[in-house]
């Protein structure tokens, strides 16, 4: 189990970097929204997350390997192969690939939660996070849904 949240760990740092560089790249009549108000926001969001789950999972399994950056690196790297990159996307396609990897990942922290349900590893307060970023994950699928579906209706 102690394996799975360092997997997920390493899928957040994955999202950050990702959406951060959808950050950087987007372009477009959206670039404005799209910069600041969605992955600008995104990225950021994600980085207090992953603060919170390191700094819960470091006490759960009291053990501070959970938080290791050279393994979280080397996992988030794995992650990132699965996906496209958003380098050289249009806007719209970094819309649409964002919303891949942010239901992958959900279903990476609902495995997580599955995995953990009846264990005392998952501590009241842990449950409450992983809910907490569950819908955090949601509330990113909603706004990147809206965001593709404006982007097709200029095709």
């Amino acid at each position: 189990m102690k394996n799975s949240m360092i997997a997920y760990l390493g899928s957040i740092k994955a999202l950050i970097a990702w959406f951060h560089a959808a950050h950087h790249v987007t372009k477009g009549s959206s670039f404005a929204g799209d910069h600041v108000n969605l992955y600008g926001e995104i990225y950021q969001k994600l980085i207090e997350d992953f603060d919170a789950v390191a700094e819960k999972a470091i006490v759960a399994f009291d053990s501070e390997s959970v938080a290791c950056p050279i393994a979280l690196t080397n996992l988030s790297h794995k992650v990132l192969l699965g996906h496209e990159s958003p380098c050289n996307m249009s806007a719209d396609q970094i819309a649409a690939f964002g919303l891949e990897v942010v239901r992958a990942h959900l279903q990476r922290l609902e495995e997580l939660y599955r995995m953990m349900h009846g264990t005392d590893v998952l501590s009241l307060g842990m449950e409450d996070l992983i809910a907490s970023s569950a819908n955090m994950y949601e509330s990113f699928i909603y706004l990147l849904t809206q965001r593709v579906k404006r982007g097709n209706s200029f095709q």
